[in-house]
């Protein structure tokens, strides 16, 4: 059953790249992060107070500050710069240029946190930097030909926040709990969303199609898929929790194709096994 729960939620986030672009046909980046988590931020801290009240009030003053930046580089940067990139390159490209999280992760660890660097962590961080190559390149020798190369390069930027927001947590994750440290940090998220959004200006989505991609992603992405992924991390070792995130390329590039109209070439695919097979061999290294 927990199998289930873990595939369910590896395909509604490969879902979610379908939606985010469904969701740019109406509202732009930023408005489409700041209604996703207008809805998500109370249903996921209401949650938790329900049930870890002492857990989510435990905070402290010195916990201010690391927490704006979670909320910048985990929330409001993160999803906006996301989006953006998803105006520019394909829900499959996204899918799994993300990935450079964790190659990123695993440099700053060894470089910032001081791991030890092994054979198998250095091999993934290269194989899986060729398979982003080849994903950005499509097969070809000139980068710039690429007509992703602008959306492809945020979402390596984006998964240069997110490595952020992962080292950046780990302090507050030795004294709070991680579904806790999440809910604030998307209330956080809120509150930073805030200056850009007043720099892109307020949207009221009025297509039915904007409204069902701001559901899905604030209900399904954002809160159903947290709480079995943290159910999931309770019970089972987080490296045998992650094997089920290498199927999201996968799932998105299936969905793309009959959904988005994108095309599926080898090199891309040869990328994308690549790009997986380097972050499978950085997180285990």
């Amino acid at each position: 059953m927990r199998k289930l729960g873990l595939i369910a939620v590896a395909i509604i986030w490969a879902s979610s790249f379908i939606f985010i672009k469904w969701g740019l046909l109406e509202l732009k980046p930023f408005n489409l992060a700041f209604w996703r988590f207008l809805l998500a931020s109370p249903l996921l801290f209401g949650y938790v107070y329900l049930r870890k009240r002492d857990k989510l009030l435990s905070f402290e003053k010195r916990d201010f500050l690391p927490l704006v930046v979670l909320g910048l580089t985990g929330v409001s940067l993160l999803y906006a710069v996301q989006f953006m990139a998803l105006k520019f390159t394909t829900a499959t490209n996204a899918s799994i240029l993300i990935n450079s999280s964790v190659l990123f992760i695993a440099a700053f660890s060894i470089l910032l946190l001081g791991e030890r660097i092994t054979t198998a962590r250095a091999g993934g961080i290269v194989v899986g930097m060729v398979g982003i190559s080849l994903v950005l390149s499509n097969g070809k020798l000139n980068f710039f030909s690429s007509t992703t190369l602008t959306g492809d390069l945020l979402m390596i930027f984006d998964g240069l926040l997110w490595a952020i927001y992962t080292i950046g947590g780990k302090s507050l994750l030795e004294r709070h709990e991680a579904d806790a440290l999440t809910a604030w940090a998307f209330v956080a998220g809120i509150f930073t969303l805030l200056p850009f959004l007043t720099f892109e200006g307020l949207q009221i989505p009025i297509k039915m199609l904007s409204w069902a991609s701001i559901i899905f992603l604030a209900v399904f992405c954002s809160f159903v898929g947290y709480l079995i992924w943290y159910k999931a991390l309770e019970v089972e070792d987080a490296s045998k929790v992650a094997i089920y995130i290498y199927m999201i390329p996968f799932f998105t590039a299936i969905m793309a194709f009959f959904l988005l109209n994108e095309k599926i070439t080898v090199i891309k695919i040869l990328g994308g096994v690549l790009t997986i097979l380097g972050v499978y061999l950085a997180e285990r290294g």
